[in-house]
């Protein structure tokens, strides 16, 4: 097409991967770094740094040079936003000796047309032929695992069947929120009795999807306080997934063939946790699920099991607990519900443990929500465009060398994005955003429908300027479609953020409904406000002894409106609990948030790996909504309270959206008036398979945690039709589940009973998990 930039005429070639191609031409920039210089697009095969890939040839150094170049952030540095890179392997075999040190902030792609081999030498040493963290000696590391953020691995295929050393790892995966492993194959050795194809020690994550395991010893070994994972295929591992512990985890279409176990948890010396168990399909496997774990003096102090729609093919048992002495037989059935735990429903208001039996109330089969595996819940993979050729990409920066310049940091790219974007819907190119800082000082801007948005290293929408500088009158920075369309959107690998002071902020309006089931989606993008540099809202400008209303940074995070539709899987919502880029003391500091997730759409939504944390108000609200699945989810509340207490500071700008919770209820008086982690009103048909809620400090205080009182409340449900909470764990608070007795129609909505923290604890040491594992709330007549 005449006049749109998209580069050369080049003609697809075997190996060809268009990624690559756009981001070594167009390799963008962190501008807040202050380093022109800085290279985010490295191939391994540079040589500059010299990998071979012939499966011969020592390439460990040579992609450790790689990944390492340019003063990037590794020990003693904790962590750093202007330091990202893309790594990339280019098809071939790449022998490793020793561990491929993936560092903070960084993006391990190969091709997914041709995945690129990492070949584990026969006499390999280290703690995982690709490493998120390195123990630097005894427990210190080069980063702490709660804030291992930012982070993916995606095709490639690791390969350690020649690997004769003990207790090799495929993967050692460490790490916390907006982190991904997607379409990864590996391949142990049969014969091996040490191997382990991840190695997930803890954390705080975090999703993976789309990973095939082959022989080895245990195909996943891991804990995490919590976790998503979908779609992981295990053949002939001698143990599929080996459980060290967790607070919580949503296990979802995974499949496992000729192994003896499928999910074994031996958590040892440990005391409870948490398991969701999905969409899944056990073959030929001696046992699908077994709980080898200590349990407490009390009933509820035990690791709790939930399966839900598990099908089964030649399994001898299906569960066996092995500590209560409970067992469930196999053969060849489908289990469409069953519970090791406590469920509150009609018939249980107040609570009743079931010690391994069906639950009474299991949610619907809501056939807008179905059509996955196994008939389960929708599920969309993240799309590689892999067929797609050189011409079919318009680059953002290609503009910026006629007009302006893009992605800078500094110039207000508004108009231009506007114009790249649609030029890119209206003649069916996709627009790929090479990193940047990309300031939208003149908002809304419009992604339209037919819109395929792809950025390189979350390249950055930044909200900036005076237009953003009134919470009560809120601008969104970019739109999803305009209210009323109806097609097909894509989004994936680019972050949501602020320059601030930008009180007035609502960084994403997602209006677009699908014209096919998940056809508006987004995937591995990610909000994040303050905390970073150039965002002016750092630890200088924001210590935790400031109530600045500079600080004050954001309306709204995300906003699904009613008229929307959406398929968001790996999405953070965060406001900055500390500074990215104060080095190893990660420094907290107070920043001022009103919303974090608001979905009113009529559905159908789905939310896999999800998270929001530190906003004011509330961190997920479904208000009016309907038929919207979300599994797992994860919030915690704000640090500062009761320094600072809820509503305020954003007390004048309440009810400028559907069910601000104005904590009118609790005179004001703290620990009533403290952010919700989600709160549910005037909707039917929500679906949640795992939640993880967390209160972890009193004004950065967390002596809280012990007695369960950092705040009161955590969860509300108001004036509903049907809400289906399944595995919901929190910390820090008293109550769990807060059911306010509203009517509709004249008659209560809602007979259940409050949930508290006391009872339902499943560990009486630090940080005392509280876990139940359904809280069902039916009312036939809304």
């Amino acid at each position: 097409m005449p006049g749109i930039p998209t580069g050369s005429n080049l003609e697809k070639r075997d190996n060809y991967y268009w990624l690559a191609d756009m981001a070594s031409q167009f390799p963008g920039n962190f501008p807040f770094g202050g380093d022109a210089s800085y290279k985010v697009f490295r191939s391994v095969k540079d040589p500059q740094f010299g990998a071979v890939g012939d499966g011969v040839h020592d390439d460990t150094a040579a992609i450790n040079a790689a990944i390492a170049f340019g003063n990037r952030c590794a020990d003693n540095c904790g962590s750093s936003s202007v330091k990202g890179a893309l790594i990339y392997f280019p098809p071939g075999t790449y022998l490793v000796s020793s561990s491929i040190i993936s560092l903070y902030n960084t993006q391990l792609v190969g091709n997914p047309n041709n995945f690129a081999v990492i070949l584990a030498a026969p006499q390999f040493s280290g703690l995982g032929v690709i490493t998120s963290d390195v123990y630097t000696g005894g427990s210190n590391e080069y980063y702490l695992n709660t804030n291992n953020f930012f982070r993916q691995i995606r095709y490639l295929f690791i390969d350690m069947s020649h690997c004769t050393t003990n207790g090799v790892k495929g993967i050692h995966w460490q790490v916390a929120q907006a982190t991904s492993i997607e379409n990864v194959v590996i391949y142990m050795s049969s014969g091996s009795s040490t191997q382990i194809g991840i190695y997930a020690e803890n954390g705080s994550g975090g999703f993976m999807s789309d990973i095939i395991f082959v022989n080895g010893y245990i195909g996943m070994q891991c804990g995490n306080q919590q976790f998503t994972t979908r779609g992981l295929n295990f053949l002939s591992t001698k143990i599929a997934i080996w459980m060290l512990w967790d607070w919580g985890w949503t296990w979802k279409s995974i499949q496992t063939v000729g192994v003896n176990y499928g999910i074994y948890v031996e958590s040892a010396g440990v005391v409870g946790g948490t398991i969701y168990v999905l969409d899944s399909i056990f073959t030929n496997t001696f046992a699908a699920v077994v709980i080898n774990a200590p349990k407490g003096p009390t009933t509820q102090e035990q690791f709790l099991v939930t399966l839900d729609n598990v099908m089964l093919q030649s399994v001898t048992y299906a569960a066996f607990d092995i500590t209560n002495g409970i067992v469930l037989n196999g053969g060849t059935t489908t289990i469409s519900s069953w519970v090791i735990g406590t469920v509150y429903d009609t018939a249980n208001p107040n609570g009743a443990w079931f010690g391994g039996k069906p639950l009474d109330a299991p949610h619907p089969a809501t056939a807008s929500l179905r059509g996955g595996p196994q008939g389960g819940y929708f599920e969309r993979q993240k799309p590689s465009y892999s067929s797609s050729t050189h011409d079919y990409w318009l680059i953002a920066q290609a503009l910026a060398k006629a007009k302006c310049n893009l992605g800078d940091g500094v110039t207000d790219d508004t108009a231009s994005l506007s114009l790249m974007f649609a030029l890119g819907a209206a003649y069916n190119h996709g627009v790929f955003v090479p990193t940047g800082s990309y300031i939208i000082a003149s908002p809304p801007l419009l992604i339209p429908i037919n819109s395929v948005i792809v950025g390189a290293c979350w390249a950055q929408f930044v909200a900036s300027g005076s237009k953003y500088s009134d919470m009560n009158n809120p601008q969104v920075m970019i739109k999803v479609g305009n209210v009323g369309d109806v097609g097909n959107i894509e989004i994936q690998d680019v972050l949501f953020t602020v320059k601030g002071a930008t009180q007035g902020a609502v960084l994403l309006e997602w209006n677009a409904k699908a014209a096919t089931q998940g056809s508006v989606a987004m995937w591995d993008s990610h909000f994040r406000v303050g905390g970073a540099l150039g965002t002016n809202l750092q630890a200088a400008q924001c210590p935790t002894s400031s109530k600045s209303t500079a600080c004050i940074a954001a309306s709204l995070s995300f906003h699904v409106t009613s008229g929307a539709s959406g398929y968001f899987e790996n999405v953070w919502a965060w406001t900055a609990d500390h500074d990215m880029d104060a080095g190893v003391a990660q420094t907290q500091i107070n920043i001022f948030s009103g919303r974090g997730i608001l979905i009113e759409s009529q559905g159908p939504c789905w939310l896999y790996g999800t998270a929001s944390e530190h906003f004011v108000l509330y961190q997920y609200n479904l208000a009016s909504a309907q038929n919207i699945y979300m599994g797992m989810i994860q919030t915690e509340s704000p640090y500062y309270p009761p320094f600072v207490i809820a509503p305020a500071p954003f007390t004048s700008s309440l009810n400028k959206f559907a069910y601000d919770p104005t904590f009118s209820d609790c005179g004001g008086a703290f620990p009533c008036s403290a952010s919700w982690a989600l709160t549910i009103s005037n909707s039917n048909n929500i679906q949640v398979t795992g939640a993880g809620l967390y209160v972890f400090y009193q004004n950065y205080n967390q002596g809280c945690i012990a007695t369960q009182n950092c705040q009161q409340r955590l969860v509300a449900t108001n004036s509903n039709g049907a809400v289906y909470l399944f595995n919901v764990y929190t910390i820090g608070s008293t109550g769990m589940v807060h059911p306010f007795v509203k009517t509709v129609n004249g008659k209560p909505s809602s007979t259940l009973g409050l949930a508290l923290a006391a009872p339902n604890t499943v560990n009486t040491a630090t940080p005392f998990v509280a876990a139940i594992n359904a809280w069902v709330e039916i009312f036939p007549g809304w």
